[in-house]
């Protein structure tokens, strides 16, 4: 786990001044070791830099940039392949020599050998550079969920690369211009939605995929998707719980690969309680754990945490988390965003106590949900489907009328998404997931702002399209991993335990792991008796059943009682004092204001609020103008 960036320009000064800079703005990404490198090219200059967090070969061998001697490659590589030992032997095997005991180098023979197809064969979490020296052609790629980030701004001959979207603007290449529709797709859904970013032109490299630039040239392919619905093929209860059984473990062991300490997250729910109970089975002599509690008892999950702890013999820390200390800290948590979320502040905590108490790795339950069947929302999207197929036997002239009969009432949150329901043109899952419907946005961005629906076909249409060949259940459990989890869980985890130097392994969407589980009918995912059953089921000799049969609880913060007391003076000013000092700003001063009021009356959710207040909290850290 590292920070990455890199430059293509004409002029060898700009090249150095860049990647000296990008280092400087990701320097908490990799705290261990540092350095660049300037390539002439017989068209222009190649920069690499590269922050080291050293996990794997922990020694000096492994400094990055690192070059494949024999022919004069170069890499930068931020991620983990698991399966780097197997790989290494096999490329032994065809003749090629190593002198590290890293997985980077790895990569650099993989691909003198089997050229841009070696991403195929990695399994891990991935974002690397690889300056390919006899083609003079850079080498992007990036792991097949989207787990490590990798932005990109392009214009004409000059590229840059980074870990980071503020790694980009240090370079100073580009203007710090907010993009529309990553300004529009955050507050629909809380989150800037991949591909987009909130700088204009800069974009990342959809996860799956390649890319190679060459001379200004550009060519990028995928290289891995979600397996076909034809693939799908039932199987026998106890044969299908035996293998997902040794599957997880496999998944499992394989992440536990670390010359340094690592330990994992523990909510006491089914995901964070499975990896630690397979931590445990699986040989690790006492896994540290570590889980946030709350003075509010409606958010806190102590008691089950502790139970697991107990349990399965884990070594636990708790880290208490108030209002006050929360407010203390939050100008701290709120600088490490790199793109604004109204979630992440969780993971942010938790890896702070993780990083303090002498960890450089930890394992995470994240994806759990969106992959094995969990939560409420998972069965709202199931219902919204049901209800957007029925909706369909109105005439369409009908249904508008329906939809402006009931959006111009002072209706309720489910009212005013039923209305949408009516006249969405995209699957009814995204409405499930939407933070603000497109009138509640017109009231709140500035009136200068042109509303367009042109992001959503870019980063909606193809998902929909492909999720569409699914049943229900695995098209929502599609749309949820390239939409929510990859926009908005993993962006996070990435960006807040990399604040503090901490590497979060994910496991149950280790890629090896997702195909066979979109090999089932979508029939096995959901049990009326039992949560996440395939889960459930198969680790039911592991899991405490009081942890197992328990009230779901979302992995948040007491944000509701806090924005009403500890932060209360700092919102009100937000909201209701002058919106920035800019006259660019992309808010409405009265749609904030509307916003803030209705939230005091009971009419919205305190997540409108909260992404909201992140949101222009970053652009005025950022300097960004409006478009």
């Amino acid at each position: 786990m590292c920070g990455i960036g890199g430059i293509w320009h004409l002029e060898r000064d700009m090249v150095e001044g860049a990647v000296d800079s990008i280092n400087r703005v990701q320097a908490h990404r990799g705290p261990d070791d540092e350095g660049v490198i300037c390539v002439a090219a017989s068209e222009g200059w190649l920069g690499l830099a590269h922050r080291r967090l050293a996990i794997i070969d922990v020694s000096p061998a492994g400094h990055q940039p690192m070059q494949d001697i024999e022919r004069g490659n170069w890499i930068v590589f931020n991620g983990e392949i698991y399966n780097f030992r197997e790989l290494r032997r096999e490329l032994e095997n065809k003749g090629e020599i190593f002198r590290t005991g890293t997985d980077t180098e790895v990569i650099l023979k993989a691909y003198a050998v089997w050229g841009n197809a070696c991403v195929e064969r990695f399994r891990g979490i991935f974002a690397f550079g690889l300056w390919d020296a006899s083609l003079e052609a850079l080498f992007l790629a990036r792991d097949q969920l989207g787990v490590k980030p990798l932005y990109l701004w392009q214009n004409g001959k000059q590229l840059v690369f980074a870990s980071e979207v503020r790694a980009i603007l240090s370079t100073g290449l580009l203007p710090r211009t907010l993009d529309t529709d990553g300004y529009l797709s955050y507050l629909a859904y809380g989150s800037v939605q991949e591909p987009f970013t909130l700088i204009r032109k800069v974009r990342s490299l959809p996860a799956g995929h390649w890319m190679q630039w060459r001379d200004g040239t550009v060519r990028t392919e995928r290289y891995w998707r979600l397996p076909a619905p034809d693939d799908m093929r039932p199987i026998p209860p106890e044969k299908l719980y035996t293998q997902l059984a040794e599957r997880l473990a496999d998944t499992v062991a394989g992440q536990l690969v670390a010359d340094v300490p690592l330990g994992a997250f523990l909510s006491g729910g089914v995901d964070s309680t499975a990896i630690a109970a397979l931590m445990q089975n699986g040989g690790t002599s006492q896994a540290r754990t570590f889980s946030l509690v709350f003075q509010e008892s409606a958010y806190d999950e102590r008691a089950y945490s502790r139970l697991a702890a107990s349990r399965l013999g884990t070594r636990h820390t708790e880290v208490l988390l108030t209002g006050n200390s929360f407010r203390d800290r939050l100008g701290a948590a709120l600088n490490s965003y790199d793109q604004p979320s109204a979630d992440g502040l969780n993971t942010w905590f938790v890896s702070k106590a993780a990083r303090e108490a002498g960890l450089t790795v930890a394992l995470s339950g994240v994806g759990g949900d969106e992959l094995f069947g969990g939560y409420n929302g998972y069965r709202r999207s199931l219902t919204a489907e049901h209800y957007g197929r029925a909706v369909k036997v109105f005439p369409r002239p009908v249904r508008s009328c329906l939809a402006r009969l009931m959006s111009g009432c002072d209706s309720s949150e489910a009212l005013r998404k039923t209305a949408a329901l009516l006249t969405t043109m995209r699957h009814p899952y995204f409405l499930t997931r939407r933070l603000f419907l497109d009138p509640q946005i017109s009231r709140l961005v500035d009136k200068n702002i042109l509303l367009t629906s042109e992001w959503e076909r870019e980063a909606l249409a193809p998902i929909e399209e492909r999720a569409a060949e699914y049943d229900a259940v695995n098209a929502a459990s599609a749309f949820e991993l390239q939409t929510y989890m990859l926009s908005t869980l993993l962006r996070d985890t990435d960006q807040m335990s990399m604040a503090y130097s901490l590497e979060v392994r994910v496991p149950l969407i280790d890629h090896k792991l997702v195909e066979f589980l979109f090999t089932l009918p979508g029939r096995y995912k959901l049990d009326a008796r039992r949560p996440k059953p395939l889960l459930t089921t198969t680790l039911r000799n592991l899991l405490p059943p009081e942890c197992v049969h328990r009230p779901k609880m979302g992995f948040e913060l007491p944000f509701k009682v806090w924005i009403m007391e500890s932060l209360r003076k700092e919102m009100e000013e937000s909201f209701c004092g002058r919106v920035s000092g800019s006259s660019s700003s992309p808010f409405s001063p009265s749609g904030l204001s509307e916003l803030w009021h209705q939230f005091l009356g009971g009419k919205v959710n305190w997540s409108r609020i909260w992404s909201v207040f992140v949101l222009r909290r970053w652009i005025e850290r950022n300097g960004v103008s409006g478009p």
